[in-house]
């Protein structure tokens, strides 16, 4: 029954995804698509309790160095299937994997290339000025500034983080914002890394 209800799901993803460059992590449920300095994510969560599945979409950035897949851009989703019978769980399927080529689709058009990344990262930070120091977006904000011909903004977000899980990757990069060409490519060294964890290919020009 478990294999029936996961081949449905894989079914379901792969004829939605699969036309716009999304790709199955081995087998799991997590499916994406290579944008370069970016993976567009859909990911058909399970159930904990039950045979179910939940959709989330997101945006991973893969300049800022977490090693880990974070959603750094996550999109709410309603979208919710049990397993009741095969029928009805394969058009729920199909349904919810519709909705996850909608969602990934609307990602794409929201960050055609870095600079639209760089000023929703920093317009997010900006919005919360009590939160920059605990948490990732006054970081994110500082890389994508500094990338973005914007060192004072850059150095501003930097000078504020304190969380030290931002502050042990920002102490590297602080100092090269006098130095535009050596930050960019000390986040290129990011990209490289975070692609080759996830087992995407290097790519053959810089991203930014």
């Amino acid at each position: 029954m478990r294999d029936i209800h996961a081949r449905i799901i894989a079914s379901a993803a792969k004829a939605a995804l699969a036309s716009i460059g999304f790709r199955r992590q081995g087998r799991s449920r997590l499916w994406l698509a290579d944008r370069g300095w970016w993976v567009n994510v859909v990911e058909f969560t399970p159930g904990r309790w039950s045979r179910s599945v939940s959709l989330a979409n997101a945006a991973h950035w893969n300049w800022t160095g977490t090693d880990f897949l974070s959603f750094d851009v996550a999109v709410p989703s309603p979208h919710h299937a049990d397993f009741e019978s095969e029928q009805m769980f394969h058009e729920a399927c199909t349904r919810i994997a519709d909705a996850a080529r909608r969602a990934a689709l609307a990602l794409d058009a929201r960050f055609p290339d870095f600079q639209a990344a760089a000023d929703f990262v920093i317009a997010e930070a900006q919005s919360s000025p009590d939160r920059i120091g605990p948490s990732w977006s006054g970081y994110k904000a500082a890389i994508a500034a500094a990338l973005t011909g914007r060192p004072e903004q850059a150095a501003w977000f930097f000078d504020r983080l304190t969380d030290p899980r931002v502050t042990v990757r920002a102490r590297n990069l602080r100092p090269l914002l006098a130095q535009p060409e050596a930050f960019r490519q000390a986040i290129q060294a990011f990209v490289g890394q975070e692609r080759q964890r996830l087992m995407l290919p290097p790519l053959d020009t810089s991203p930014f």
